[in-house]
């Protein structure tokens, strides 16, 4: 009987030690707590813990990490490209009549008597600009030859003796087609690498001949005017200012290269009209000036590389019948926009003898 209750006793004593072990193992859920439901263990796999794993929704979701976009990777032989059209690409500035500086963007030269295409919204109110060469080579450009407010084209002549690089177009632009390859070449001059940016023809309107068209590469801001050309060095479009990544096929230079007859100059919008024959004074008495001050250099031109700016250049005064400066006109650039800014703004405060309006040719020379 004793062995019996002793038995019984070691019993209950192993049981109460079980249960315990069991519940410290396994604790009821905490009221106002989550209710969860105990994951089994694999067999040797370690315990897994039972605070529960939440899920996160797509939207907020972080294994999923944003795509960042990289820079399109153009064609080895678009380099090659880029380095045979970069002679006929030039940079136009733009002044208005009293001399200011309005702009300076991309051009390109689409003959080898000096016609170039840029935008309409460059040269809409300038009232003369210059062109300059990678070649260092300054031209005057004598006006607007043929424009179009529409598409934002405008084909203007820069004075040539010799001749100047010009890049053929892709006139039709029937062979402008979705997933072909075209780059942008930007002018060289303000840029230590020439600006190149191109992608893919990512899509065109129904009428290849008006329509815009998109490159897949994102395009610089200052590409405006800058020409589009295909693997072959033709330009097939032109970046204009109807859009970030806008660009006008060339097919529409062709009928306004048609309408120009040859020798045209062109004209300014915004020139100060000036008399072709000034009308002499009955005794035909040639007029002197009076008032001319020498052109200050201009501080922003003094720190430039190479320790200042310098040129020379040519400018077409024009004074009124009471001996005032009606208009300043440059004939030879001094190869750089601030020397010609300084220029015009200096020699619009000489004065002349009244009597008839005349003119006279003045050269002025800069150095730091």
């Amino acid at each position: 009987m004793r062995q019996s209750t002793l038995a019984l006793i070691c019993g209950l004593v192993l049981f109460v030690v079980l249960a315990y072990s069991w519940c410290g193992r396994n604790p009821p859920p905490q009221t106002g707590g989550l209710l969860t439901t105990p994951t089994p263990t694999p067999s040797g796999a370690p315990p897994t813990s039972a605070t529960p794993t939440a899920t996160a929704s797509p939207s907020a979701s972080v294994a999923q990490p944003t795509a960042t976009p990289t820079p399109v990777a153009l064609p080895p032989e678009f380099r090659k490209v880029a380095q045979k059209a970069n002679p006929a690409i030039i940079e136009v500035s733009v002044f208005d009549a009293t001399g200011k500086l309005l702009r300076a963007t991309n051009g390109f030269f689409v003959s080898r008597d000096g016609l170039f295409v840029t935008t309409w919204a460059t040269v809409a109110d300038g009232a003369y600009a210059v062109a300059k060469s990678p070649d260092g080579k300054i031209r005057n450009v004598t006006g607007v030859v043929a424009s179009s407010q529409e598409t934002d084209l405008a084909i203007l002549r820069a004075e040539t003796k010799t001749g100047v690089p010009f890049l053929p177009l892709e006139k039709t632009s029937e062979s402008i087609a979705v997933n072909a390859w075209a780059v942008v070449i930007g002018s060289s001059l303000q840029h230590k690498e020439q600006p190149i940016a191109g992608g893919m023809i990512t899509s065109r309107g129904a009428d290849p001949k008006k329509d815009m068209f998109e490159i897949g590469g994102p395009i610089p801001n200052d590409a405006t005017g800058a020409p589009v050309v295909d693997v072959d060095g033709e330009v097939v479009g032109i970046v204009t200012t109807g859009g970030k990544n806008a660009i006008h096929p060339s097919g529409l230079l062709e009928p306004m290269l048609s309408q120009i007859k040859p020798g045209t100059t062109g004209r300014w919008t915004a020139a100060p009209i000036e008399s072709s024959s000034p009308t002499a004074t009955p005794d035909n008495k040639r007029l002197k000036v009076t008032y001319n001050p020498a052109p200050k250099y201009p501080a922003a031109a003094r720190y430039g590389f190479g320790g200042g700016a310098r040129g020379s250049g040519r400018f077409r005064i024009t004074f009124n019948p009471a001996g005032q400066v009606k208009n300043v006109q440059i004939l030879q650039s001094t190869g750089s926009s601030e020397l010609d800014s300084a220029a015009v703004e200096g020699l619009r405060t000489w004065k002349s003898e009244p009597g008839h309006e005349w003119g006279v040719i003045v050269p002025v020379t800069f150095e730091p």
